[in-house]
């Protein structure tokens, strides 16, 4: 068992996921909040991670990791 900060697809990135690639995190802005994100089959952007010092940003279910947005964001 690891315990540590960095996400474990940052540790493991020599593993390949099904696709036989990493997946690539970007950098947006979503509604004012800076958000770390993937690229989904879907066309959608999986939010991976929220990078703000606002508390009330961790308290916003709309941008909470693991939810999908759409839309022409990037």
């Amino acid at each position: 068992m690891i315990y540590s900060i960095i996400p474990e697809e940052v540790i493991f990135s020599d593993m390949q996921n099904e696709n036989n690639s990493v997946d690539e995190y970007k950098e947006i802005e979503y509604k004012g909040y800076l958000l770390q994100v993937s690229l989904e089959k879907d066309n959608g952007f999986k939010i991976q991670r929220i990078i703000s010092t606002d508390p009330y940003a961790y308290l916003n279910s709309e941008i909470q990791p693991g939810n999908i947005i759409y839309g022409n964001i990037i």
